[in-house]
């Protein structure tokens, strides 16, 4: 009960500390930055084709239901061919995506790559701010180093989820003002599972931020080190995820057919978080609940560590 207390009152100062410095709010606008940018450009990508394809149909005079309907289905059948192509292959994946508009896929698909690099912004200096300049020590002597550590990767947590249900909400909010066929009982379905799903994607990196924080006493090496992770990671699930598994066949249409050959690369993609964050919006729960337990798993790891590298550090 007493380690509890402690790192209660580590999160509770830290959280406290961050949301009065004024630092939540520079991170605030730099999310919101980040998504309006990608939405807004998005958005008039999509607006543009929606435009064409109205134009088309009014100046070849053939406005009517039936061919309209028509063009509906054809323009449906493009779109599950370029997320054929460019997001995933699985047909019950496809079926479920396809009650998203695909404005705010794109934009929650980029938003994700973003994240992780937006945590490293965020936590870099949570632990080497306190070794740096050694005002850990005041800490050490009164609560567990396991408590400092936990404590914080609780502080950080906590405020990203505040900003990332914020940002989520008015992600979604701004798509269905622009999608007036995205019904309100498939914004309030698919802001839970876009929050649920990038929150439980940014465990991992939340800890592994707060392992390379532990490492040195300077925040900015600690930012490097970490970007150069980050690299490794989307490196390792990139050169295995280009490859084909060994007797695999290529789903027809896909890019697969043309640029991957098979090898045993292939199996480098389960090495690396990476690989897991597109399962997180998977509708079957067995594929959904193994990338989210993947995602606690490596989590648990970086924290592990962490954990054991500043027990074992000199402060």
């Amino acid at each position: 009960m007493e380690d509890f207390s402690e790192i209660g009152a580590i999160w509770r100062g830290e959280t406290r500390r961050a949301l009065k410095s004024g630092r939540a709010l520079v991170l605030l606008i730099l999310f919101m930055m980040f998504v309006g940018l990608t939405l807004t450009g998005t958005g008039w990508v999509n607006h543009t084709i929606n435009a064409k394809f109205e134009q088309t149909l009014k100046d070849a005079g053939a406005d009517t239901p039936e061919i309209r309907a028509k063009a509906d289905e054809q323009f449906k059948a493009q779109r599950r061919d370029m997320l054929k192509s460019f997001v995933t292959d699985d047909e019950t994946m496809l079926d479920s995506l396809a009650a998203i508009p695909l404005v705010l896929l794109i934009v929650f698909k980029l938003t994700l790559r973003f994240l992780p690099l937006f945590i490293a912004l965020m936590g870099f200096d949570q632990l080497a701010g306190e070794v740096g300049p050694k005002s850990v020590r005041y800490l050490v002597v009164r609560v567990k180093r396991s408590s400092i550590v936990l404590g914080k990767f609780l502080s950080q947590a906590t405020l990203f989820g505040l900003l990332l249900i914020f940002c989520t909400f008015l992600m979604v909010v701004v798509t269905k003002a622009i999608n007036a066929d995205f019904k309100w009982v498939d914004v309030a379905v698919w802001t839970a599972k876009l929050v649920l799903s990038s929150y439980t994607l940014s465990l991992a990196y939340l800890a592994l931020t707060a392992l390379f924080s532990s490492i040195t006493r300077q925040g900015t090496v600690a930012l490097v080190l970490n970007i150069i992770a980050l690299f490794v990671i989307w490196f390792v699930a990139a050169v295995g995820e280009f490859f084909r598994f060994p007797g695999e066949v290529a789903a027809p249409g896909s890019l697969a057919t043309v640029l991957s050959s098979e090898s045993y690369f292939a199996y480098l993609r389960y090495a690396s978080v990476w690989h897991y964050g597109g399962d997180l919006l998977h509708p079957h729960w067995a594929r959904w609940m193994t990338a989210g337990l993947v995602h606690v798993g490596f989590g648990m790891i970086f924290m592990g560590l962490a954990l054991i590298i500043l027990k074992r550090r000199d402060l």
